[in-house]
């Protein structure tokens, strides 16, 4: 048996091992929650018939507080197969993320929202280290989903070579409304155009809502930048490679930077990278870079005539 087997027959046993300890108490389907860490489905006995009853909503509250419980055993005993020094090392602090996505929320969002959009972007930003992932996983689980905590889980135990090959777990960040999550491996990226912090940030900036925060809105107004839906990542890859261009002093430098972008930026997915690297040199090019890339990506509403005269 080769150590990669044996390795992952580990995990294996992990997870039926997690499984089993969290069904036990209510008697329920330890496969069923085994097949939740696996695969993801919430689909316990009886659903999908399209009976709502009391007793059914009874055994899902049961078993989504197991697959819950099941998750955080799971952590603590794949947590024993990593090195010391990886639970050791202390979770990215937001002194960190804040400075990282500064320089987006101080070029996309109006004034009087920047420094409640740099409190709440910082606080809801999270580095899947292992400190980072347990502290991102207790707050999803704070929550009535499930899903994100899961993803957050197999994110941070990919990177450290743990995660079953049948497991889809393919990305560098997760970011489902609430919270914005980056893997590690993201996080160290040599791509010199590549900061995943700022372009899961970028997707917070269209979930978020100001008015959940008491601040004053126009006509119109929904969330901290109002990205068309159909923009969304254009708007979080071009953020996130902008705060790369910005970095370098002066619009010659920027505009070199930016120019090299296409074939430079070897992160960034074929399909969108040309696009991505156009409205980033058109962002290099212009006096004010930011607001060419929300220009590009916002919805533009049409203002309605007042009646006349």
């Amino acid at each position: 048996m080769t150590m990669e087997h044996e390795r992952f027959e580990t995990v294996s046993q992990c997870i039926r091992e997690a499984a089993q300890q969290a069904a036990a108490p209510g008697g329920l389907s330890a496969l069923l929650i085994k097949r939740f860490l696996r695969t993801g489905e919430e689909t316990w006995d009886g659903a999908g018939s399209g009976r709502f009853t009391l007793a059914g909503f009874k055994e899902n509250e049961a078993y989504t507080r197991a697959s819950k419980t099941a998750l955080r055993n799971l952590f603590g005993l794949l947590a024993e197969l990593l090195p010391a020094e990886a639970q050791a090392t202390p979770q990215v602090g937001p002194e960190i993320i804040r400075r990282r996505i500064e320089p987006m929320v101080r070029g996309l969002v109006q004034d009087d929202w920047q420094e409640v959009a740099l409190r709440e972007l910082t606080a809801r930003t999270f580095v899947l280290n292992f400190q980072g992932a347990r502290a991102a996983m207790d707050r999803e689980l704070a929550t009535s989903f499930m899903g994100t905590a899961r993803q957050i889980f197999w994110a941070l135990y990919s990177d450290y070579g743990l995660k079953p090959e049948e497991i889809d777990m393919d990305c560098d960040g997760v970011c489902a409304g609430e919270f914005a999550h980056v893997t590690l491996s993201a996080y160290e990226s040599k791509d010199p155009y590549s900061d995943v912090i700022v372009h899961e940030a970028a997707h917070l900036l269209h979930y978020l809502k100001p008015r959940h925060y008491r601040l004053h809105t126009r006509r119109g107004q929904e969330r901290f930048v109002d990205v068309e839906f159909r923009h969304r990542e254009l708007f979080a890859f071009a953020c996130e490679a902008y705060s790369r261009v910005v970095l370098h002093g002066g619009r010659k430098l920027r505009f070199a930077f930016a120019e090299k972008m296409h074939d430079g930026a070897f992160s960034f997915p074929r399909s969108q990278v040309e696009e991505v690297a156009a409205l980033v040199l058109g962002a290099a090019h212009a006096r004010i870079g930011w607001r060419v890339i929300r220009e590009a990506t916002v919805i533009h509403r049409i203002r309605r005539r007042g009646p006349k005269p």
